[in-house]
């Protein structure tokens, strides 16, 4: 770990450490996604540097830190590349969830490697069978951002109970027991390396299973020994920010780059007169102007509902109600909604030499657009989950 952020974790040594690695980052990108993978190189800088142990406990030399501080330096990557910050936000959100698991899993993977990274795959696929001490997994389980670089699996699994019923949840399993397919080849988020995961017939310890209802509950078998408010949050009032702060990340990169750009941009005359400069027109300026409205909205909307559950949460030791919970999920939806906006005015006035490769307003657009289409973030779910809520009915949805 850096001793800088060891001697110093505060939250502004924390973001500033952050921000240090940006160059690296964007100077890897296009080889990121022409290889479908975060490269080495950047996984390897960001755990020298400790930041995968932002949300991991201190008893295993983790950080503890709070939710607003990792969203912040999360935002110093975004920009950068997309997909890096999308594997870099889940490898950290998943020490968090590894510190909810019972004790003794905790121990088996981070006594072993305190370095250990963690990275998987949600929908419960696949077949999970109780036997004795545990279960027994089979099958390909999907979209397993950043799975190349992982030390260990977490799956999504229906694993059934002693009285008979089925609980969904996770599992967790060391990389020597499952294989990776390479199958990822999307429009965008190229760089997560999101693949295939298969299971043979893999037997898992009880202890390393975890329902998701012991995950909402706020008393998590991992908070037996893990006290700190942090671990105290809802999946979802978490995980979700991680995965779409990058679209957020997206559009102030684009934004930024657009502005530099047309600085000493000028017309060619093919279809309105060579030689103006593109800052002069309206056109130009009203996009640029809608684009940073839709940032500072979708930033400031993002960090006020991150510090208000922070309030709850860590200020006043409670547990985030489900207005709350409901409050987190409409804020990661709408900040997604403003970056699309944002990068498509954008858009709209790129011009031709926008959608080559090169340019990094294109892969931006391209990573933002393949963020919006993740589950998590369905608009017509959330926003009628939402108005269910304020409506008075039982919301229908994941909160």
């Amino acid at each position: 770990m850096d001793s800088n952020s060891t001697s110093d974790p505060s939250p502004a040594r924390l973001i500033s450490a952050a921000a240090e690695l940006a160059p690296l980052i964007r100077a890897e990108a296009a080889a990121g996604e022409e290889a479908r993978s975060v490269p080495s190189v950047v996984i390897d800088a960001i755990r020298d540097a400790g930041l995968f142990r932002l949300a991991q406990p201190k008893r295993f030399g983790g950080l503890e830190c709070d939710h607003p501080t990792i969203l912040r330096c999360l935002m110093q990557w975004s920009p950068a590349d997309a997909s890096t910050a999308w594997v870099a936000g889940l490898a950290i959100m998943h020490q968090w969830m590894i510190a909810l698991f019972p004790p003794q899993a905790q121990e088996d993977i981070w006594n072993e490697n305190p370095n250990a990274i963690t990275f998987g795959s949600y929908a419960p696929a696949g077949k999970c069978a109780a036997v004795k001490g545990g279960f027994r997994i089979t099958g390909t389980w999907l979209y397993a951002s950043g799975i190349d670089h992982g030390d260990w699996g977490l799956l999504g699994a229906a694993m059934p109970q002693e009285d008979g019923s089925v609980a969904a949840g996770f599992v967790i399993v060391p990389k020597s027991d499952f294989r990776v397919e390479k199958t990822w080849d999307p429009m965008g988020l190229a760089a997560t390396g999101s693949n295939d995961v298969v299971c043979d017939d893999v037997f898992v310890p009880g202890h390393h299973a975890i329902t998701f209802q012991q995950l909402a509950s706020g008393a998590a078998p991992g908070t037996q020994i893990n006290t700190n408010g942090i671990y105290r949050y809802p999946l979802l009032s978490f995980i979700a920010y991680c995965i779409a702060s990058p679209a957020v990340g997206c559009l102030e990169g684009a934004l930024a780059q657009f502005i530099e750009q047309t600085g000493d941009w000028v017309t060619r005359g093919a279809v309105v007169r060579g030689g103006a400069k593109v800052a002069e027109y309206q056109s130009v300026q009203i996009r640029v102007g809608a684009a940073a409205g839709a940032l500072r909205a979708a930033k400031a909307m993002m960090y006020t509902q991150l510090d208000a559950s922070h309030q709850t949460v860590m200020i006043e030791g409670g547990i985030l109600s489900a207005a709350e919970r409901l409050d987190n999920r409409i804020t990661q939806a709408y900040i997604v909604r403003l970056a699309l906006e944002g990068l498509d005015e954008l858009w709209g006035a790129v011009g031709g030499a926008g959608i080559l490769k090169t340019e990094y307003i294109q892969r931006a657009w391209r990573d933002a657009h393949a963020i919006a289409h993740h589950v998590s973030f369905n608009w017509d779910a959330l926003t009628s989950m939402y108005g269910q809520h304020l409506l008075g009915l039982e919301p229908q949805g994941q909160y």
